[in-house]
C-alpha cells in the first residue's frame, strides 16, 4: 500500500456470505485464521488501520474463538465491527402474507432496531475478550 493513496482505513469483512455453499468465514474460525494470516504478511498493511467486520456470534465459546484469533493479530487488527446482519431473516408483509423481499425466497440480512440487543451483547463480549489495543465499533447490520 502506497502511503499516498487517500485511504484512510481497511475494512475486511468477515461476516458476508461471499462463497455459495461455504460458511461465512468468520463462522468457519479455521478460515478466519488463515484469512488474517494472509492479509497480515501483505506488504505494508499495518501502515494503514485494519478493521475486520463480524458476524453476530451466540455462544460463549465462538465469542473465546473468534477473539483469540483476532488478539492473535493485532499487530493489524486495529479495530473490530460488530455485528454485521443477521442472516436468514424473513419479513413478511402481514397484508399480503408474502415475502417483503422477493429474491432467495425472502430471506435476506436482519439489521437495525431488531438487532440492537444482540449488537450490544457482541459488542460487550468483544470488548471484554479483546486485547485494549484493538477498538471495538459497535453497527447494526
Amino acid at each position: 500500500l502506497s502511503s499516498e493513496q487517500k485511504i484512510d482505513a481497511i475494512e475486511l469483512n468477515l461476516a458476508c456470505p461471499n462463497v455459495i455453499g461455504k460458511p461465512i468465514i468468520a463462522y468457519d474460525f479455521e478460515q478466519m485464521d488463515s484469512v488474517l494470516q494472509a492479509v497480515s504478511a501483505i506488504p505494508n498493511i499495518a501502515t494503514k488501520p485494519l478493521g475486520v467486520k463480524m458476524p453476530p456470534y451466540f455462544d460463549g465459546p465462538h465469542f473465546q474463538q473468534a477473539a483469540g484469533i483476532l488478539n492473535k493479530y493485532k499487530h493489524v487488527v486495529k479495530y473490530v465491527a460488530s455485528i454485521n446482519t443477521i442472516g436468514n431473516a424473513l419479513a413478511v408483509d402481514t397484508v399480503s402474507e408474502s415475502p417483503v423481499i422477493s429474491s432467495k425466497g425472502g430471506l435476506a440480512g436482519l439489521s437495525g432496531r431488531a438487532v440492537k440487543y444482540t449488537a450490544l451483547a457482541n459488542v460487550k463480549q468483544m470488548r471484554i475478550l479483546l486485547d485494549d489495543s484493538i477498538d471495538v465499533v459497535g453497527v447494526g447490520g
